[in-house]
């Protein structure tokens, strides 16, 4: 939150709210004598080994006095890094930093931020805090009233307390002028300080203790089997530390009831896109335990108070403080030090005299996990040395998956970090597979050596009713108001053959029969999708049962992963490895901010100056961001900067008496450059209506390995472009409509496309495939994902008067030749699309 520069005197460091040139671009982190040791650094410094820090460092670069003395370079989970002195590191003789004057120099600051930590975690504990005994209320949604008002009113609302208990409603912006306490919701059941051992979760522990009653939250540790060994120990001395000042203060230790390594042989190594070892090991495991407090045989809703820091990377830097089903949908998430920054962790540590994971005197710059798909090669060197022996079965497993896989050099593909990258399953041993055979029009697929019965699973769809005979079994599912017949065919073989007839235009449906097929087939008791189930009819262990009148067929255990099931995800052998996740790929955009007409009015009224400053009204810190990387894949900004491309000039010197053709340039770019409209080109066909939700099943099918939110929120931002933009009723390449009151969309053909736009599209699409000669046929095929007809649905009718039209132009952009069973279109080599642009607009 504040700025960093070196106290150089006293080997410290200052918070400050003013940037000079002075100013740390890096926070640094205290290193202590554990780190120097493990280094090698005795043999070259003196040092005391003293509870205290000696230096600073800024990731690897070392600093004493606040002068580079060392760097570390390289490095690998086998190999240590690099050490690289500067002439001020040469034979050093350290001292300790003086902690007390460390911490009086920055009095004042760290009392300003703790203390608006701790005003953010009381206003969130007043808000949700369920009054006690107060009938009239307890059963009351408030965040649902203000929901409901904000629908019908366009306004955001918020439902205040007012004296003697009453409860009134109004805009916030207002409740908050006013300082009323808005009440959020009454269904909070617990409150929960989130621990992990780590230096984040220390801090949060501690100023949650000093704001809510002891009696009034609870602690709880996840051990997930992969735990270094410090971690734990932390675990007990933190709860010793604490009951000591609140005897009340209960801590609670969850745990998977199967050991890390069994899913190790069952789904293969987590890596950095299965990363099934979170869910398993520590997210489900810990839902259950709340579970099992709740007594009350479902999911509690609770409020957690989490160590989450926007410093951490770029994707929690635009979390929100409080986030609403970010992990589990009865939870709402708080992180009080959201903003906080490296130094002000371990200055508020320090100041409180709180334990600290002794892992960190060692370098680790994060603890939990010995081992893991998203750890540095500086961590995993760390973690050899210092436990190897926890390291080794996890060591072991690697490198026997990593030759089951045909790899001769294994140490060194270990040491380039190649295990953490699987994105299929082709190391992993199952015996249980499912063949989907055909989805459209008839359904039928092929379950071998099922571990679970598949009329267990299939309770989830709705009621089922079914018969045998003879081998075969016929039956039928009710799913939400329509019937649809079965028949379930078992052969010797250990074969189950599944069969719907016509339910090819059923897209939900089927996105859910499949979901539950895969759960019949691969299972193995995780428990990943129990603690998604709200009403607690499902449980899988020690085997998969589902309580028929508790079940609401909400279908939350099948829509938490792209497949329904951890397992299957795990084992899949993925045919789309070079899926992108980041904000540099489908996800660029915060949820809902799209493409809108209005702003890029504003940015074509006053380019040049647009990012200089806020006058244009845009929030930059949540608005800005989606609209650049829209502008740069709409090819109006440049790619590496936020000056305007040369496309982008074109474009807004045309803009003011031809919008609509400058829409369709832009869809066209759109479709090339934004994964999310390239998908929908390919993907959406025109003259159908879609729901919304069939359009996320389809969406989620081609990108299985993404998670819900990270599909919804490019989803969401398409359609804010359609709802905001041209390109929605105008140009109809989206048109939002309802069907039976839910949001749907209509994808129309514009066949009053201009030829400026046909032609654009032509030299777009020529340039990538890096031929001139194209032919009509093969921009109609049906096996066409992108051109011209899958951007706008022109009829190709149409599409040839318009080529006709362009052959005949003076500027004599092509030539085609559409007599006697022709249908060749030949573009001119000397022309790019850019030069389309400036000759046709």
């Amino acid at each position: 939150m504040f700025k960093i520069t070196w106290d150089k005197e006293n080997n410290g460091v200052l918070l400050t709210m003013r940037s000079t040139e002075d100013t740390l671009n890096v926070p640094p982190r205290p290193v202590f004598f554990e780190e120097l040791d493990l280094l090698g650094l005795n043999k070259f410094w003196k040092y005391p080994k003293s509870k205290e820090p000696l230096l600073w460092a800024c990731d690897r670069r070392y600093f004493y006095r606040g002068e580079l003395v060392l760097e570390a370079k390289g490095g690998n989970i086998y190999d240590a890094p690099q050490l690289i002195f500067t002439g001020a590191g040469k034979r050093l003789t350290l001292k300790p930093v003086d902690i007390d004057l460390l911490c009086k120099k920055n009095e004042t600051t760290m009392f300003l931020l703790e203390y608006e930590a701790m005003e953010f975690i009381n206003t969130q504990y007043r808000r949700y805090r369920q009054k006690q005994g107060n009938n009239t209320v307890e059963n009351i949604d408030f965040q649902k009233l203000a929901e409901v008002q904000e629908k019908k009113l366009k306004e955001k609302y918020a439902v205040i307390k007012e004296e003697c208990d009453s409860f009134d409603i109004m805009p916030l912006e207002e409740a908050e002028k006013q300082g009323k306490q808005i009440v959020l919701n009454t269904k909070i059941e617990m409150f929960i300080a989130s621990y992990s051992g780590g230096k984040d979760s220390q801090a949060v522990l501690d100023l949650v203790s000093r704001v809510i009653p002891s009696n009034d939250f609870l602690v709880i540790y996840s051990d997930t089997g992969y735990e270094i060994p410090p971690s734990l120990d932390i675990y007990e001395q933190t709860k010793k530390f604490y009951q000591k000042q609140y005897p009340d203060l209960k801590f609670y230790l969850s745990k998977n009831h199967q050991d890390v390594l069994y899913y190790w042989d069952k789904m293969g190594s987590p890596s950095n896109i299965q990363r099934w070892c979170c869910s398993v090991m520590k997210t489900a495991p810990l839902y259950k335990k709340l579970k099992e407090i709740n007594k009350k045989g479902k999911q509690p809703h609770v409020l957690t108070f989490d160590g989450i820091r926007g410093e951490e990377s770029s994707k929690r830097a635009n979390y929100s403080r409080i986030g609403k089903d970010v992990k589990h949908n009865n939870v709402i998430n708080a992180s009080p030090i959201l903003h906080w920054n490296l130094v002000e962790i371990y200055m508020y540590l320090f100041k409180q005299k709180l334990p600290i994971n002794p892992a960190y005197r060692c370098g680790l710059t994060r603890v939990g996990c010995v081992t893991c798909p998203f750890a540095s090669n500086w961590n995993d060197n760390i973690c050899l040395k210092k436990y190897p022996e926890k390291l080794k079965p996890f060591d072991d497993k690697i490198k026997e998956i990593v030759q089951k896989s045909g790899v001769k050099d294994v140490e060194n593909y270990i040491k380039e970090g190649n295990w953490k990258i699987r994105a299929g399953g082709r190391t992993i041993d199952s015996k249980s597979s499912l063949n989907i055979i055909s989805t459209t029009p008839d359904f039928k697929a092929v379950l071998t050596n099922s571990q679970e019965n598949i009329f267990t699973w299939l309770k989830v769809l709705g009621k089922v009713n079914y018969t045998e005979q003879e081998g075969v079994v016929k039956g039928e599912i009710k799913y939400k108001k329509n019937i649809f017949p079965f028949e379930l065919t078992k052969s010797d073989d250990n074969n189950l053959v599944i069969e719907f007839e016509n339910v090819g235009d059923e897209i939900l449906f089927v996105s859910h029969l499949k979901k539950t097929l895969n759960k019949s087939t691969y299972c193995v008791h995780c428990e990943v999708c129990e603690v998604e189930c709200p009403t607690g009819a499902l449980s899988v262990v020690p085997m998969v049962t589902v309580d028929e009148k508790k079940c609401i067929h909400c279908f939350k255990c099948l829509n938490f992963d792209g497949k329904g099931c951890i397992m299957a995800s795990s084992v899949n052998v993925s045919t789309n490895n070079n899926m992108k996740t980041s904000k540099t790929g489908i996800n660029r955009y915060n949820d809902g901010m799209g493409l809108r007409e209005t702003w890029l009015q504003k940015y074509f009224n006053n380019y040049d100056k647009f990012f200089e400053d806020d006058s244009h009204g845009i929030n930059v810190q949540y608005q800005i961001p989606p609209l650049v990387n829209w502008l740069k894949e709409a090819r109006i900004l440049q790619t590496d900067s936020k000056l305007i491309s040369e496309c982008g000039k074109i474009l807004s010197e045309a803009y003011a008496l031809k919008p609509k053709i400058v829409w369709e340039i832009i869809f066209i770019n759109l479709c090339e450059n934004s994964e999310i409209c390239n998908w929908f080109q390919s993907q959406i066909e025109f003259n159908r209506t879609y729901l919304k939700s069939e359009m996320e099943v389809i969406l989620q099918e081609s990108y299985p390995g993404l998670k819900d939110r990270t599909i919804k929120n490019p989803f969401n931002s398409l359609l804010n472009t359609f709802k905001e933009s041209p390109l929605g009723k105008e140009i109809s390449v989206g048109v939002l409509c309802q069907v039976d009151k839910k949001p749907a969309l209509l994808r129309q053909p514009h066949n009053d496309i201009s030829p400026v736009a046909v032609a654009y599209s032509l030299y777009r699409y020529a340039e990538s495939k890096k031929r001139y000669a194209l032919t009509v046929s093969e921009l109609y095929d049906a096996k066409q994902t992108e051109g011209v007809y899958r951007q706008f649905g022109v009829s190709r009718e149409r599409f040839e008067t318009i080529l006709r039209t362009l052959k005949e132009d003076k500027n004599r952009v092509l030539n085609a030749d559409l007599n006697m069973g022709l249908d060749n279109i030949n573009l001119r080599e000397d022309l790019s699309s850019m030069d389309i642009l400036t000759v046709l607009m």
